[in-house]
């Protein structure tokens, strides 16, 4: 209808629990960001904006905050079907044959990985003009496949650097930790309209994999503070899943053991089973950790308002919205690894030891015995965060980068 706002539809299959507290499922930085993002979009009132999650047994539709909530109904949506007849060459992997069932949803296959028809259903009913899902997987390609067919926008959302590796173009026969196939990865980068990335990195590995341009958002947080900081900050935190392929709680846990006179608090969301339950058996010896594997959204940040130090052991992220929310109390970071944007080696908020895990205890010590650092390195987070992360002024990029997706979709 002309003059009425345009549809969009976010896709986050776990983020049910950031609307609904009530509801008991495991959340992580995606469903945080895009939640933040969902939220803003609908105050703003520029687009008509719909979320589609899991079944966590709500009601198929219902409507939080200004925004509508689909459910996939209760079917099984993880998973990474495949068929075992050798892939061809990129090229003519995405140009496949494309199929189509009696109802009229697109069916087809790219590289190994087949297209299920079932999936798309749930996309006609909602009936959006423009869709995305944050990531690059299985959903992000069906996703894509079903804007393709359907001549609508579909917006990428990097998030991490791990969803723009060039290999995924170079070899597509190959899968990725998930299982998820090269080719499926490399077809859902191309088949974008818009990319949004969350720092310079992913732009450049965009460009240079795959040819193609975007634009870098950063992730947006709400800088005023849900619990007063504590004037006596005092041990160590980590947030993260049970996922040693990504998030590396094990190294957490060494750290803690390495510093057997400085308390430990790790909020361990439930992921990998087999290393959720060795986290937990570990933890158990360490006197000096808390281990706790579940803290309602509203309830997380009064953890980093007492503080005294953020550390991260992930081997890649993105922007980890674990860093801007440590970043809003004013508390330093130590990573294992990753330095987000430049945000620890550029803007002074923390440091990043890449890789060495000697470098990561001795920086975590020095730190917390240091003041005259400690206090840089504080000041500095809070003014890195007020100057580019402010929700405020964030949002009207994705604004905009959605609404470029409409105006230039095919």
């Amino acid at each position: 209808m002309p003059g009425s706002k345009p549809r969009l539809c976010i896709v986050v299959p776990w983020i049910y629990p950031l609307f609904n507290p009530e509801s008991k499922g495991h959340f992580g930085g995606w469903e945080v960001r895009m939640a933040s993002i969902a939220r803003s979009l609908a105050r703003r009132d520029r687009f008509e904006v719909c979320v589609l999650t899991a079944d966590h047994g709500q009601p198929h539709v219902e409507r939080h905050e200004g925004i509508t909530l689909y459910s996939w109904r209760g079917r099984e949506i993880w998973g990474v079907p495949q068929q075992s007849a050798k892939p061809g060459r990129l090229a003519s992997l995405l140009q496949r044959l494309r199929l189509f069932q009696p109802r009229n949803l697109p069916a087809g296959q790219i590289g190994s990985y087949v297209i299920r028809p079932e999936m798309l259903e749930i996309y006609d009913e909602i009936g959006a003009d423009i869709y995305s899902v944050p990531g690059n997987s299985q959903f992000s390609g069906e996703l894509a496949f079903y804007c393709q067919e359907r001549g609508k926008p579909y917006v990428f959302l990097a998030g991490s650097d791990y969803d723009l590796y060039p290999e995924y173009g170079l070899e597509p026969t190959k899968a990725d930790m998930y299982g998820v196939p090269y080719a499926l990865k490399a077809y859902t980068i191309g088949a974008a309209s818009v990319h949004v990335l969350q720092n310079a990195r992913q732009l450049q590995m965009l460009e240079d994999g795959y040819g193609r341009s975007g634009t870098v958002v950063r992730n947006p947080i709400d800088l005023a503070p849900r619990f007063p900081r504590s004037p006596s900050p005092e041990g160590i935190l980590w947030v993260g899943r049970s996922d040693e392929r990504v998030k590396r709680p094990s190294l957490a846990l060494e750290l803690a053991r390495r510093l057997p006179e400085t308390p430990f608090t790790l909020i361990l969301n439930q992921g990998v089973p087999e290393t959720h339950a060795s986290c937990l058996q570990e933890a158990a010896t360490l006197p000096n950790v808390t281990l706790i594997e579940r803290v309602p959204f509203d309830e997380v940040e009064r953890f980093y308002a007492s503080a005294l130090l953020f550390v991260n052991t992930s081997g890649f992220e993105g922007f980890p919205n674990t860093f801007l929310q440590a970043a809003k109390y004013g508390v330093p970071i130590v990573a294992s690894d990753v330095d987000p944007g430049g945000m620890l080696s550029e803007h002074g908020c923390g440091t990043t030891c890449g890789g060495e895990f000697e470098k990561f205890a001795e920086s975590v010590k020095s730190l917390m015995t240091d003041q005259g650092a400690y206090a840089e390195c504080s000041a500095a987070a809070l003014r890195y965060v007020r100057a580019f992360h402010d929700e405020n002024v964030v949002i009207a990029e994705y604004e905009k980068a959605f609404l470029s997706a409409l105006e230039g979709k095919p």
